[in-house]
C-alpha cells in the first residue's frame, strides 16, 4: 500500500511542477504580447455597428439503431434578429432523414449523419438573406479532409466564399493557436488549447481592466498551413483541407466577458467581432443569443425520434399504408 501511495505522491509532485512551469510560461507569453514581441494583438471590442440584419445557422442529428439499419435524423435551423428593432422573425426549420445500413458500422453511420447535418446547414447558409451570418463551428468542417467529401467541401466553399460567415468555435479540437505559438519558439505542445487561451485571457485582462468584450488576434491561416511548419498531428486534416478549398481565413480568440468562455472566430477577413459582441450573451457557451436560439432549435430530442421512428417501422412493415400515404 506504501508503494502506491508513494508513486500517486510522486506523480502529483511532478504534475504540480508541471503545472507551475506552465502557468510561468503563459505569464512570460501575456507579458510578451502586451509589449507588442508577438504578432498578436489583445484589444478590447467597441461593439460599434449600425442597423442591420443577423441570423445564426445550426444543426442537430441522431442516430437510432434499429438492429439492421440505422434512421438518420438531421434537422437545419435558421434563427434572424433585425438589430436595433423588436420585431421577432420565425426561424427556419428543415428537417431530412436518411436510412443507412448497418453493413457500415457505427463509424461510418456517424460520418454520413455529420456530413447529412452540415449538407442541410450549407443549403440554408446558401439561401440566407443578412448582412451577417453566424454558424456554429468552424467555416471548415468536418475537420478532417476526406477525398470522398471533395464534392461536399467544393460546394460548402463555394457558398462560404459568396455568403462569408462568421464560425463561432466553441470547441478547440484542434490546436491553431499552439501550432502558431510554437512556431514561434514557445512550446505548449502538451497543453489543450482550452486550457492555455482561458489562463492568457485572465492574465491579459489584468493590464486592460476591463470587464468588457475583448480579443486576441488575428492568426492568418497561411501562416500556418502555407509555410514550411511543422504542422501537428491533429491539424493534418484541416491543413488538407485548407490547402484544397482555396479559402483564405483568419482567426481570432474572443471572450465576451470574463465569466464568458472563449471561443474561437473564424472569418474571410479579419473582422466581425463587432457583431458578436452586439448580439452576445454573457456566460453561454454558444455566445450568441441567435446562436442559442438556432442550438435550441436544432436539437432532435428523444420524443421526436421516437414518432419519427414508430412511423417509419410501420409504413416499413405495412405496403397498403404506404400506398394510401403515397396518394397525397
Amino acid at each position: 500500500m506504501s508503494d502506491v501511495i508513494d508513486k500517486i505522491k510522486k506523480l502529483a509532485i511532478d504534475e504540480r511542477e508541471k503545472a507551475n512551469k506552465l502557468k510561468a510560461d503563459i505569464l512570460l507569453l501575456s507579458e510578451e504580447i502586451r509589449r507588442g514581441k508577438i504578432d498578436l494583438t489583445f484589444e478590447e471590442v467597441k461593439g460599434t455597428v449600425g442597423e442591420h440584419i443577423a441570423c445564426a445557422i445550426d444543426g442537430g442529428k441522431l442516430e437510432v439503431d434499429l438492429g439492421d439499419s440505422y434512421l438518420i435524423i438531421a434537422k437545419a435551423v435558421s434563427v434572424i434578429g433585425k438589430y436595433g428593432e423588436t420585431k421577432e422573425i420565425p426561424p427556419t426549420i428543415v428537417r431530412d432523414f436518411k436510412i443507412v445500413s448497418d453493413y457500415y458500422g457505427e463509424d461510418e453511420v456517424k460520418k454520413r449523419s455529420i456530413i447529412l447535418m452540415l449538407t442541410l446547414e450549407t443549403n440554408l447558409l446558401s439561401q440566407a438573406n443578412c448582412d451577417k451570418i453566424f454558424i456554429d463551428g468552424p467555416l471548415i468542417d468536418p475537420p478532417v479532409y476526406d477525398e470522398e467529401l471533395e464534392e461536399y467541401f467544393l460546394v460548402r466553399s463555394n457558398v462560404i466564399k459568396r455568403k462569408e460567415p462568421i464560425g463561432i468555435v466553441k470547441r478547440f479540437s484542434h490546436r491553431l493557436l499552439i501550432n502558431y505559438l510554437n512556431d514561434m519558439g514557445y512550446d505548449f505542445s502538451n497543453i489543450r488549447e482550452s486550457y492555455l487561451v482561458t489562463i492568457l485571457f485572465s492574465e491579459l485582462r489584468k493590464s486592460l481592466k476591463s470587464k468588457q468584450a475583448v480579443a486576441l488576434g488575428w492568426i492568418n491561416w497561411d501562416e500556418i498551413f502555407k509555410k514550411k511548419s511543422n504542422i501537428f498531428k491533429d491539424l493534418e486534416g484541416l491543413s488538407r483541407a485548407y490547402l484544397k478549398i482555396g479559402l483564405k481565413i483568419y482567426s481570432s480568440y474572443f471572450q465576451l466577458s470574463p465569466t464568458s468562455p472563449v471561443v474561437r472566430i473564424d472569418t474571410l477577413l479579419p473582422s466581425g467581432l463587432d457583431f458578436i459582441k452586439i448580439w452576445g450573451i454573457e456566460g453561454e457557451k454558444e455566445v450568441t443569443i441567435l446562436n442559442k436560439i438556432a442550438d435550441s432549435l436544432a436539437k432532435v430530442r428523444s420524443e421526436e425520434a421516437n414518432s419519427y421512428v414508430s412511423l417509419f417501422r410501420m409504413l416499413r412493415g405495412n405496403d397498403d399504408f404506404f400506398s394510401y400515404l403515397s396518394k397525397f
